[in-house]
Order: C-alpha cells, then sequence, then structure tokens
C-alpha cells in the first residue's frame, strides 16, 4: 500500500495531459526533411536505420511498401511513415525494435511489425519518452509484448491491430497510456500495466483469446466501450485503485453491473484477499466500428 500512495503523489503533480480521452489525435508538426526509403527515386535509402542514421529531428521518413529485414534503433525526434500498413513490413532479425531514451516526439505510422520480440522485451520499446505516436500498425507473430512502454508520458497508440502475439502492449512505471481503437486477437496477455496511472484503453476489440486487460499496482484507468467476446480471463486487477470500467460489452447482454475480480494485498500482514471492482454501466450488446 506505501508503494500506491507515493505512486499517486507522484501523479497528482506531474502536468500530464486530459485523462478523458477526448484528444483523439495528438499535433505532430515537424518541419524538416523528407527521406525517402525503398522505390525507385534517384537517392533513396535501401534501409530504414540508414535513413534514421542520416535524419535530423524534425524530419519525416517515408518507407515504400515492400519487406524490410532489420532491427531499428532510433534516437531522434522523427516521423517514420509506411506507405501502406499491410505492405509495408518491418521483420525484425534480432528481435526489437528499440525507441532510445528521452525522446519528446515520435510518430511510427502505416506498419506491419511481424516476427519480433524474440528476446524478453517488446518488438517496440518505448523508453523514457514523452509524446510517442504509434497509429495504424498490425502486430503479428511477436513472441513477447508488440509494444512495451516504460518510464514515458502521454503515448498514444490509435487504430492498430494485435494478432497471433504473446503479449499486446506491456506498460511499466508510465503515465497517461491511451490506447483507442485497437483490435486485439489470438494473444495470451492483450494490455498489462505495472506501476502506471492514467491510462486510457477505449473502444478496443479483445477477442477470442486468453489474457484481456490486467491492472497491477496501476491506478486511475479508464476502460470504457470495450468488447471482450470470448475471452478466458477478460480482466483482472492487483492492488490497483480508482479505475473506471464503464460501458463495456462482456460477451453477454448485461443489465446489472458486472463485477471484474481482482485481489488487494496487505504486504505487512501477509494477507491478500479478493477484490472487486465494477463495471456499473455495461453494454448490452457488442459495438461496431
Amino acid at each position: 500500500m506505501k508503494k500506491i500512495a507515493a505512486f499517486m503523489i507522484i501523479f497528482l503533480f506531474l502536468p500530464f495531459s486530459s485523462l478523458n480521452g477526448s484528444n483523439a489525435h495528438p499535433m505532430y508538426v515537424n518541419n524538416g526533411a523528407i527521406l525517402y526509403v525503398g522505390g525507385t527515386g534517384p537517392g533513396n535509402y535501401t534501409s530504414i536505420q540508414e535513413a534514421i542514421n542520416d535524419a535530423e529531428n524534425g524530419d519525416t521518413i517515408y518507407v515504400y511498401h515492400g519487406t524490410y529485414h532489420e532491427d531499428l534503433y532510433i534516437w531522434k525526434n522523427i516521423s517514420l511513415i509506411g506507405e501502406n500498413k499491410n505492405d509495408t513490413i518491418i521483420k525484425l532479425g534480432r528481435g526489437e525494435v528499440i525507441i532510445a531514451e528521452k525522446l519528446r516526439l515520435l510518430e511510427i505510422e502505416g506498419f506491419t511489425i511481424r516476427n519480433g520480440a524474440t528476446v524478453p522485451a517488446g518488438a517496440i520499446n518505448i523508453i523514457s519518452c514523452r509524446n510517442v505516436n504509434i497509429e495504424g500498425c498490425n502486430f503479428l507473430n511477436n513472441f513477447y509484448s508488440c509494444i512495451a512502454v516504460y518510464r514515458s508520458i502521454n503515448t498514444k497508440i490509435f487504430n492498430c491491430n494485435f494478432s497471433w502475439n504473446l503479449g499486446g502492449i506491456d506498460i511499466q512505471e508510465s503515465f497517461c497510456t491511451n490506447i483507442q481503437r485497437c483490435n486485439f486477437s489470438h494473444t495470451i496477455g492483450s494490455i498489462m500495466t505495472f506501476l502506471s496511472a492514467g491510462n486510457i484503453i477505449h473502444e478496443c476489440n479483445i477477442v477470442n483469446g486468453e489474457g484481456g486487460i490486467w491492472l497491477e499496482y496501476s491506478i486511475f484507468n479508464s476502460i470504457q466501450h470495450c468488447n471482450f467476446i470470448n475471452m478466458q480471463i477478460p480482466a483482472y486487477f492487483f492492488n490497483s485503485f480508482f479505475d473506471k470500467w464503464s460501458g463495456n460489452y462482456w460477451n453477454e447482454s448485461r443489465i446489472l453491473p458486472r463485477p471484474i475480480n481482482g485481489k488487494i494485498s496487505f504486504r505487512k500482514f501477509g494477507v491478500t484477499i479478493p477484490w472487486i471492482q465494477f463495471d456499473w454501466h455495461p453494454a448490452t450488446k457488442p459495438y461496431e466500428w
């Protein structure tokens, strides 16, 4: 409980973005050059990493369709844009796209990222960053997490598809991670949080898998208007408080509030007891977007 109390104090005094989820699309203003990868243009790069190496803060890297076999290390504030998410494919070699520490602006959009995270991390790792936007991407056949968010603020993940992965999104020691309009299927753990606060999970489909949303030592989370269909464990929490579950569809039509089972522990006394949170207004039918 001391861990939660200290975490709440830190959270209340940090200037984070609104938790209501109304800011559906962040503003990215990149006024730099455009570097091209693939295609047939003169001077185009053949490697995404080579373009990153030559880019400056504020540049955009545009990647033409094709399959790129490489691991990426990004340490600059750039936009990385794929031509089409279905046929602009990054097949990871060693197993991770690493987002370097202390970035203040990063956009990744329009890729299929597959066969990654063969090491205990994420296919995309966001480490000590602010204002990262990942939008319109497919994640397929990644062994560990697809996106791992570590000690970061204001990460936005929109309109992404996660299929046949061991893990979906893993959030640790981070604030204001915003996940909207994402689809998770055939995944063991769709969204997991640890020591995080202000997470927004809205309008997501979480279907045909084992674990849905797992909240651990996390506070002030908002889970609204999601579909949980054919999940073994749709939602679970451990020592998480002040969460808002509202308007979710829980595999069947419900009128009464839907309980979410979890546990809280009192380490000082060596006691762990069952606890319940509620979706007070569950949806009566699945959402269609």
